[in-house]
């Protein structure tokens, strides 16, 4: 869903078409926006001294973030709608945010080696694992309010970036 609004996909009007749609303030917004995520994703170190290329990569970070926030959303929605209390339980000493976010880390897991993604790194419109993960809930208060972070803690950007 996210991707018709990242770099790529809002260059396409409704109807297909390879169009600018979007009003003037809008674009420069969204730009303003979508360069916070990438330049925060280009300081990223993917293996040795090699940093990930932000704009390379901007569209999937984009999309992840969004989706990120969007998920999370839906489930606040649904414990806000469960009437029985049972949704906003903990379950083996978890609230539903913090398995949330278990969840969305767990789903990113991979191992590879240096040389993998070291070229990796050159040529994937899509960031590591890791950094699909960790480059979408240090931007996201929800992470830092679940988990008690504090501003200076590693998974607290000190320049979070949002687009949507």
């Amino acid at each position: 869903m996210t991707h018709g609004f990242d770099d790529e996909g809002r260059q396409f009007d409704p109807q297909g078409n390879l169009r600018d749609w979007w009003t003037k303030e809008d674009g420069a917004e969204f730009e303003k926006r979508a360069s916070c995520i990438a330049n925060e994703y280009s300081n990223f170190v993917a293996v040795d001294d090699v940093k990930l290329n932000g704009r390379l990569t901007l569209g999937e970070n984009t999309a992840d973030n969004g989706g990120a926030r969007i998920a999370l959303m839906a489930l606040n929605h649904g414990i806000a709608a469960d009437q029985t209390g049972k949704a906003a339980g903990q379950i083996d000493g978890y609230t539903p945010q913090q398995r949330y976010f278990l969840g969305f880390g767990r789903a990113w897991c991979s191992k590879m080696r240096p040389e993998f993604s070291r070229m990796l790194v050159t040529v994937d419109p899509h960031s590591p694992g890791k950094f699909r993960v960790d480059g979408v809930v240090q931007n996201m208060p929800e992470f830092q309010q679940a988990w008690s972070c504090k501003a200076g803690d590693a998974m607290v950007s000190a320049n979070a970036c949002r687009v949507w």
